[in-house]
């Protein structure tokens, strides 16, 4: 990252085999050709969450913060021990799982914009 003129640039280098072609993405060829209103409305819903002032002040790199107190121990000759990470549960529903995760970051950014529960859809066997 540099600052340029009036803004900050970042490059992002790739090896060769770090890139592929879109034609090369398997997912991509069970898009559906039209979308869904309620997915758009979803998706700028989620690019609604990341407008706004950035301050860089605030930013934490857990990631760096943690390595360089895995570097920092190993020099001092403390054993590192890498923590138990438990298996995340498995999200049945993912749209249902970005509603709330958006609502929830909707709520801390306005709390007043909060909209009301919706009811709760019964499931029933065909």
């Amino acid at each position: 990252m540099q600052p340029r003129e009036q803004g900050l640039v970042m490059y992002t280098l790739r090896h060769a085999n770090e890139s592929r072609s879109m034609d090369a993405i398997e997912e991509l060829t069970d898009m559906p050709e039209t979308v869904k209103p309620e997915e758009v409305k979803l998706a700028k819903q989620v690019m609604g969450t990341f407008e706004g002032e950035v301050d860089l002040q605030e930013y934490r790199d857990d990631y760096q913060i943690g390595l360089r107190e895995i570097i920092d121990a190993k020099i001092e000759g403390r054993e590192v021990v890498a923590p138990e990470v438990e298996a995340p549960p498995k999200v049945v529903n993912l749209m249902e799982a970005l509603r709330k995760r958006l609502d929830t970051i909707g709520a801390k950014k306005n709390p007043a914009s909060m909209p009301a529960p919706a009811a709760a859809k019964k499931r029933t066997r065909a």
